[in-house]
């Protein structure tokens, strides 16, 4: 080997020995810079679920504040009166009463549906028209009548079809002869002198009996309902 090429070998280890150098040098930096890196990217993790965390609390605070009305009912100097605390005052009130009516009304709708039974929207727009009628012969608005009863024009409707899937039911239990109306319409005359007996009148009074022996009736016939429904009670008020 000559002069020239072994200063050219010569050359090249010194070249392989800094590359190897730098190299040794890398992997030791590399564990170091791989641990900041994760460090690091922990950290903002860490940032980013408390900034999540404090914009879950901005949003659920303002939908506390801006529909506050669902959970609480009033506000006494400050304090709150919550929804659930009226609620449970209600049951321990009006709880019976509200949950046989519920039961009722769910073995109507049941035994209608059992014998096919429907009401239209002409047969309740009727009866609207023939109650609304006698309420305004009773110097009342419909909306007074509402008012005073505690219901919506909703509320009005759906218990006028209750009403009528009840008659439905119980047509074959109840009936009010014209001898009835007239009877009735002259009994009270005096009480009632703005009941005429023309076919108005004796249409408002048909309608008043029917009612009245529909009430007689129907406690007998919810309670057969009652029976045959297998109807189990799971809370005593």
């Amino acid at each position: 080997m000559d002069k020239k090429e072994k200063t050219h070998s010569h050359e090249e280890e010194k070249v392989q020995e800094k590359s190897d150098a730098i190299e040794i040098k890398l992997k030791k930096l590399e564990p170091v810079k791989f641990k900041e890196a994760v460090n690091s990217v922990g950290k903002e993790i860490k940032r980013n679920k408390a900034l999540v965390f404090a914009l879950l609390v901005l949003g659920l605070g303002a939908l506390l504040y801006n529909y506050k009305s669902l959970f609480i009912a009033a506000t006494v100097q400050g304090k709150p009166i919550y929804r659930w605390e009226v609620i449970r005052v209600l049951e321990s009130q009006l709880g019976e009463q509200a949950l046989n009516n519920m039961i009722e009304k769910k073995l109507v709708q049941n035994e209608a549906v059992a014998k096919n039974i429907v009401v239209s929207q002409d047969e309740i727009n009727m009866k609207i028209a023939t109650i609304q009628d006698g309420i305004v012969q009773g110097g009342q608005t419909m909306e007074q009548f509402l008012e005073q009863n505690g219901m919506t024009e909703a509320d009005f409707r759906d218990q006028v079809r209750h009403i009528a899937l009840i008659e439905k039911l119980m047509q074959d239990k109840v009936t009010v002869t014209e001898e009835e109306i007239t009877q009735y319409i002259e009994e009270n005359k005096e009480n009632f002198p703005e009941i005429t007996d023309d076919e108005q009148g004796r249409s408002l009074v048909r309608e008043s009996l029917k009612q009245t022996k529909m009430s007689q009736e129907y406690y007998n016939y919810i309670a057969e309902l009652k029976t045959a429904g297998n109807v189990n009670v799971l809370i005593n008020y």
